[in-house]
């Protein structure tokens, strides 16, 4: 009797405890560094480019986060069908903020009044993804992995 007894205070007191021994630490510290990113998709494009109203895209770029909530710098190539050509290059700043539980918000400016916002998730020390959230924008999933920045033990403080 007394197994069974010691067994269920065993087993309750792991179900209140197992939550907090795998609870996710993060902060805006969990990016940090230089990262590089690409993502492909389907862009809004008139009808004379698709029938359809949309076309594929791609993108790629690196990306530079401070540690503390700021995106100092970051560049990109997109390319897709259009009119005039099919790719072009540009720059953007933003900022961040990255919650304990790994879940987070971006925004990212281009730096002539476009303004892009995401949600994001950190998947680990190099690594986090973003998706679009603005109204009308087609869904696009951005995935990151860190080329350069603080170590990992710098980044977990």
């Amino acid at each position: 009797m007394a197994s069974k007894r010691t067994f269920a205070i065993f087993t309750l007191l792991f179900l209140l405890v197992a939550p907090n021994l795998h609870a996710a630490k993060c902060s805006n510290a969990s990016v940090n560094g230089t990262y590089a990113y690409s993502t492909h998709g389907f862009t809004e494009v008139t009808p004379d480019i698709s029938s359809a109203g949309f076309a594929p895209f791609a993108q790629t770029g690196v990306i530079v986060y401070d540690g503390h909530g700021a995106i100092t710098s970051g560049t990109f190539t997109y390319s897709t069908t259009t009119a005039n050509g099919g790719s072009f290059r540009g720059t953007f700043t933003g900022s961040y903020t990255v919650n304990g539980d790994c879940s987070g918000t971006a925004l990212v400016d281009l730096g002539d009044g476009t303004i892009f916002h995401f949600d994001l998730v950190v998947q680990g020390l190099s690594k986090h993804t973003f998706i679009n959230t603005d109204a009308g924008v087609f869904i696009s999933v951005y995935s990151f992995q860190r080329i350069s920045g603080e170590k990992q033990e710098a980044a977990t403080q």
